[in-house]
């Protein structure tokens, strides 16, 4: 009989015995192939293999263990069952072997190991520190030398239980899970035989989301993924380029080739993608390097590590940013401050919000709720970021959460987890923030089958589009961690945002300018977020959700701010929209417009919606502290021309009084109201009504 078929018998066996009709199959590997990607090595310490039907394992340092594993979350709030056949096929009988199960690294894991000469035992470590429930015993249960033994650890209600060929040994009281590693322990210079493993659970519910996308997710081949292992892949807002981190691969910089570099691919016009590019020095160096975050103009991005003066690395602990030149290279990134920044854990992974006021991370830290737990913290003033402050239990468990995803609505989160309801290994969910805390969050759900399985799989990202999803899976991997994708249908996507896009040009010549962009909410006052016009092209690119009137301000030193109104509040659906921002000189002569000035309708009353515009005046009346301006009022043709000169003048006096009141000389400043005399649009067009009411200033002297 062939093996697949007797464990196919045991498996249904199971499932109609009046034990297991409560329980389902997690997760069962027979060892026919290596799809679950364990182990497999031929070292001076280590031997594993996949053959026949069989793990073999040795480590081959005598008086030390090892612990061959993967990674597989048992539902912490479920009973459930770890069962493996495997047998010692040569080397001393005095030496362990057996399961080690929950474990989250070396030192914090549980262990039960029997010996071929007729011993068991059940021990745990945490934090490196052992403690043993079950010290070396007896049992008659134990096959020896060369005959498989079935050793299962049941977690049934509030203990454990532990089998030696199917017959009880021990019960202990249930004690909470250190993580998701899932595996076999064998002790110094023995070889192990493992026939099979499985993991049942009882009854099993997941919350799932509306099952995301109307496809399976797609392995996007060998133009982005390889033999070797792609993971964190970072779509620019615009969809247009791709960033993975690649590791093992030649090519990579440094003499380590298993560190990851930043590789990067770019969408054709017909929609394919070309081969990965190694993206290069100064951002990839001797150590881990992958993008955490690019800003929507691919100007700016956000990287993993720290880098000294020269672009060598530093350490992996902490975030760094880096801007394109004029030449389109990049600068040596510059470390990121964030107050009491420090990781308990291994790995960490960052992602901030489209505006970069805010930085999501998963680490592990005094007030983690188990392994590693997302954290949000500020931006402030400065430029640094805030204490990094729990994100509360709704979204974290007692395992680890980790490679968090904001999309561009600012409000959409997507993660993956261990201690949540999932199919295996880590799984993505996604939860919506319910307020301004950024910890109250909506109950997190699972993506479903279509995105998840029982494999590793972990990081999302979604262009500003939302058309598709980029993740990184296990499952049918051309080697290790592979890139795939899966495209998103309407109901799928995070709430609708506007990429405005264009370039920054100097007024007067018309040549293109580098210059620092900001966009605010004009009605709160309140600056929105920041980005960077290219000094070579001029270009910029922002996303703003729909929704609100937005001002959009260009600045760069020797010209005065120009600032540009967008009223969103009409846009429902994802849309590009195409602004130029014209910066002009300081310089005698020149007049500005004040496009984000506001008045009541009729009125000379200023709104709430004005004081940006007018605080940017007055800044730059301050900084110059000579300077003369004439202020000019114009409107439309819709009224008498007396009247509307009169409104004119009123609405300069308005402008006028704010400057004086905040201590501007009133002789530095002249006025003059032209009504309808002056138009600069057409005023049978409400467009072109509203561009002919305005207020400028000229430059009269410097």
């Amino acid at each position: 009989m062939k093996k697949q078929t007797l464990i196919l018998g045991i498996l249904l066996f199971l499932l109609n015995s009046s034990f297991a009709q409560y329980d389902h199959i997690a997760f069962s590997d027979d060892f026919n192939n290596n799809d679950n990607n364990w182990t497999v090595s031929e070292t001076d310490e280590l031997s594993s293999k996949i053959s026949n039907g069989y793990y073999t394992i040795k480590y081959k340092k005598e008086g030390y263990s090892y612990r061959f594993w993967r990674s597989f979350n048992m539902q912490e709030s479920h009973d459930y069952a770890f069962e493996t056949k495997l047998k010692q096929i040569d080397g001393e009988t005095n030496y362990g072997y057996g399961i080690v199960w929950n474990a989250y690294g070396w030192g914090n894991s549980y262990t039960f190991e029997i010996k071929s000469n007729g011993y068991y035992r059940i021990s745990y470590y945490e934090d490196n520190k052992k403690t043993t429930w079950k010290d070396w015993t007896a049992s008659s249960y134990i096959n020896g030398l060369g005959k498989f033994n079935i050793l299962k650890v049941e977690k049934k209600g509030l203990d454990y239980n532990f089998y030696i060929n199917n017959k009880l040994v021990s019960t202990h009281p249930y004690k909470a899970s250190f993580g998701s590693y899932q595996g076999f322990y064998v002790d110094g210079n023995i070889t192990v035989s493992v026939d099979y493993m499985k993991i049942t659970e009882s009854a099993k519910k997941i919350e799932i989301e509306n099952t995301i996308g109307g496809t399976k997710k797609e392995n996007m081949g060998l133009t982005i993924n390889s033999p070797y292992s792609e993971i964190a892949p970072i779509i620019s807002p615009d969809g247009k380029t791709l960033y993975v981190a690649r590791s093992k691969h030649p090519d990579n910089y440094g003499s380590d080739k298993s560190m990851y570099d930043i590789w990067y691919s770019e969408k054709q016009n017909d929609g394919t993608w070309t081969k990965l590019k190694n993206i290069g020095k100064p951002l990839n160096n001797s150590g881990d390097n992958l993008v955490i975050a690019i800003s929507p103009d691919n100007n700016a991005m956000l990287v993993e590590g720290l880098y000294n003066y020269t672009g060598d690395y530093i350490s992996d602990a902490g975030i760094s940013i880096s801007y394109r030149q004029q030449d389109r290279t990049w600068s040596i990134p510059q470390k990121v401050t964030i107050e009491d920044y420090y990781n308990l854990d291994e790995y960490e992974s960052f992602c901030p919000s489209a505006d970069r006021k805010v930085m999501l991370m998963s680490v592990k830290r005094d007030d983690s709720y188990g392994s590693k737990d997302l954290y949000v913290s500020f931006l402030e003033n400065d430029g640094s970021y805030s204490k990094p402050k729990n994100m509360g239990n709704t979204i974290n468990t007692y395992a680890n959460e980790g490679t968090p995803f904001l999309a561009t609505d600012g409000k959409t989160l997507y993660f993956y987890s261990y201690g949540h309801g999932g199919y295996g290994s880590a799984d993505i969910f996604v939860t919506k923030r319910q307020d301004e805390t950024w910890t109250n969050w909506s109950k997190p759900k699972n993506l479903g089958p279509l995105v998840n399985s029982f494999a590793w799989d972990t990081y999302f990202s979604i262009s500003a589009e939302g058309d598709y999803a980029y993740l990184v899976s296990t499952k049918n991997s051309y080697g290790n961690e592979d890139i795939y994708r899966i495209k998103l249908d309407e109901e799928d996507k995070p709430e609708a945002v506007v990429l405005i896009y264009g370039k920054v040009y100097n007024k007067k010549t018309n040549k293109i300018l580098g210059a620092d962009i900001s966009y605010e909410d004009l009605k709160l006052d309140k600056e929105l977020g920041i980005a960077r016009s290219n000094a070579g092209t001029g270009e910029y690119k922002i996303v703003l959700p729909y929704g609100k009137k937005y001002g959009i301000i260009a600045k760069k030193k020797g010209y005065m701010p120009v600032s540009e109104n967008i009223d969103l509040t009409k846009i429902s659906t994802y849309t590009e929209l195409e602004m130029n921002l014209y910066l002009a000189p300081i310089e005698v002569g020149e007049t500005i417009k004040m496009n984000n000035l506001f008045f009541d309708a009729g009125k000379a009353v200023l709104t709430n919606e004005s004081l940006p515009e007018l605080e940017r005046l007055l800044d730059l009346m301050k900084d110059n502290p000579t300077m003369l301006i004439e202020l000019q009022g114009h409107t439309n043709n819709l009224g008498s021309h007396n009247a509307l000169v009169s409104l004119s003048e009123q609405r300069v006096n308005a402008v006028k009084k704010y400057l004086t009141d905040k201590g501007i000389k009133a002789s530095r400043i002249t006025g003059k109201g032209f009504g309808p005399d002056k138009p600069i649009a057409s005023n049978n067009t409400q467009e072109g009504r509203q561009q002919n009411q305005r207020v400028e200033f000229k430059i009269i002297k410097k």
